[in-house]
């Protein structure tokens, strides 16, 4: 055999044998019993509506709503798996911190477009299903379950306070339902990576006193929670 050859040979087997090496070894996936544990970065980004803005002295003021800013946060979910393919899932974060605005009120005279401020919490609850088996390294799942929003922190720019002589922000907690998806990618026995979203169904009727009297307004936040994350099984 020509000696080029054969050198070529063993440098190619030599190459094999060494990505070989630097390759991990067959990873399993999730099965019954596992509990996972991601922490990453979570953005709540509401996908809202709401009604007109109305007061006890004009009632509804047409042309105006409000919004409701994005926010990121670190967050987390613990999650237990029931069997090979159902789990249950708890969504958890530091309190997100979301921009309020009001649109319309200068066709009032009100030059006011910053409203305030709230955090919010939105714990999650949601029964996931996974594609695949424990054979699996890579684990597409969706899920339904239920959401509870509690509002807090409140407070109105001081814009709203000196133009609008507001006070008082409150904003109601919220129940809904949740629906999930994402996918797990074990990279080893214990280590994961993890894309994923939610679309959350939450609801609020937010009220302020102000020289014009009480203001309320009922917005559908709704929001799409987006995460990547990184997760430890164990």
């Amino acid at each position: 055999m020509n000696k080029s050859i054969l050198t070529a040979t063993n440098l190619t087997a030599a190459l094999a044998t060494s990505i070989a090496l630097l390759l991990p070894a067959t990873v399993l996936g999730h099965e019954a019993g596992d509990f996972i544990l991601r922490v990453g970065a979570t953005t709540v980004a509401p996908d809202e509506s709401s009604s007109l803005i109305s007061t006890v002295s004009t009632g509804a003021l047409a042309g105006t709503k409000v919004g409701v800013g994005d926010n990121t946060q670190l967050g987390l979910n613990f999650v237990y798996m029931l069997t090979d393919n159902y789990a249950v899932e708890l969504l958890a974060a530091t309190p997100f911190e979301h921009d309020l605005t009001a649109k319309g009120l200068d066709q009032f005279g009100f030059a006011t477009t910053d409203l305030g401020t709230s955090d919010q919490l939105p714990p999650t609850l949601t029964l996931n299903y996974f594609l695949g088996n424990a054979n699996s390294a890579i684990r597409p799942y969706l899920g339904v379950g239920v959401n509870y929003t509690t509002f807090f922190d409140k407070s109105l720019s001081s814009q709203a306070r000196s133009e609008l002589a507001a006070n008082g922000l409150d904003l109601d907690d919220s129940f809904g339902v949740a629906y999930r998806a994402g996918v797990d990618w074990s990279i080893s026995d214990n280590w994961l990576v993890n894309v994923s979203a939610w679309k959350i169904d939450i609801e609020t009727d937010a009220s302020f006193n102000s020289a014009l009297g009480k203001v309320k307004v009922n917005a559908d936040v709704d929001p799409w929670v987006y995460m990547i994350s990184l997760g430890f099984r164990f």
